[in-house]
């Protein structure tokens, strides 16, 4: 049997505890820090223009993703709306949109990379829901992670289970004695550059450090919002970042792979959320694939309530292709 984990974000919150936020509760982490505005300026003066224009955000309250798409939709719109916010300072760029979400992805780095390693490696010595069911991978399986973190690949590492990372320039099939680890979204070890002027991607032994990171040199990190350029525009992209394009296109593809061929589809903290338009894309792709063929899924979620609401998610998506599916519920993600 051909098994595939789906880690969302509730996987690391449940297993990490309230240090690994999710989306809506990344302000609390950050509003935690002394005189965050000082040291985030362009982020803070972001928010306050941005608390004008979309709801729950402000200062006080704002969820991740709904942040970042914001500020990245700003960003592409910027020939349009033509306004910018005032900052403190005089800004020493002339980008602002730019500097803010360099801003956020520092913050990302800090609170989902070095501020979690401690608790990372805490749980890799514990019995924890996502590590008994990493362990249970056999040669051949995968793990598709949606967060930033390194808690898959830590586990990976402690078990000592053979793992690769899903990358264009070799073939999974080629490896069959390993486990495939496949994230979509990115990853904070994976050192990159824009525009990379012929610079490969890195694959780091750790996260990148806040200190480490410069507007030229960063983590390769997709924002969590629907149209996700770094994949749709392939001409812009392989002509400034060729290296990354294809490394997030190899994420994307595998994953479709490996879905439309598992037996059991393990969802740990992810909830399919409607607004993420790709990732309902992808995911109806690889049901297509897969046709009729019976799919076990088994749910971890908060309650009930919320694996009844991934329940029609996951209806919704294998439904058109005729899929037989078996839902089990399995309770929280626990530590």
């Amino acid at each position: 049997m051909q098994s595939v984990i789906l880690l969302g974000a509730g996987a690391s919150r449940g297993t990490l505890g309230e240090c690994a936020p999710i989306s809506k509760e990344f302000c609390k982490q950050v509003t935690a820090i002394p005189k965050w505005t000082e040291e985030y300026p362009y982020l803070a003066a972001a928010i306050q223009f941005l608390s004008q224009r979309i709801t729950d955000c402000s200062l006080e309250s704002w969820a991740l993703d709904k942040l970042w798409g914001a500020m990245a939709t700003r960003d592409r719109l910027k020939q349009i709306l033509v306004d910018s916010p005032s900052v403190p300072q005089p800004p020493p760029y002339w980008d602002f949109w730019g500097v803010a979400s360099f801003e956020l992805s520092c913050l990302v780095a800090r609170l989902y990379g070095e501020s979690l390693e401690p608790e990372i490696q805490k749980s890799t010595k514990q019995s924890g829901h996502v590590k008994v069911e990493i362990q249970k991978l056999k040669a051949g399986d995968c793990i598709i992670s949606f967060n930033y973190d390194l808690l898959a690949e830590r586990i990976l590492d402690d078990l000592k289970k053979e793992w690769i990372r899903a990358i264009p320039w070799k073939n999974p099939d080629m490896q069959p004695a390993s486990v495939l680890l496949c994230k979509p979204h990115g990853s904070l070890d994976w050192k990159g550059y824009f525009p990379e002027y012929g610079h490969p991607i890195e694959f780091l032994g750790g996260s990148m450090k806040e200190r480490e990171i410069t507007p030229q040199c960063h983590p390769c990190l997709i924002a969590p919002i629907p149209f996700k350029s770094e994949i749709i525009d392939g001409a812009l992209q392989t002509n400034l970042a060729p290296n990354l394009f294809r490394l997030l296109v190899a994420q994307w593809r595998f994953a479709i792979e490996y879905i439309s061929k598992a037996d059991k589809l393990v969802v740990m903290g992810y909830g399919f959320p409607s607004e993420d338009l790709h990732a309902h894309y992808f995911f109806a792709e690889a049901a297509a694939k897969r046709g009729k063929k019976a799919l076990q899924v088994e749910v971890f979620e908060t309650c009930m309530q919320r694996f009844c609401e991934v329940k029609v998610e996951i209806a919704k998506i294998f439904g058109p292709s005729g899929c037989e599916i078996s839902f089990y519920y399995k309770g929280q993600v626990e530590s």
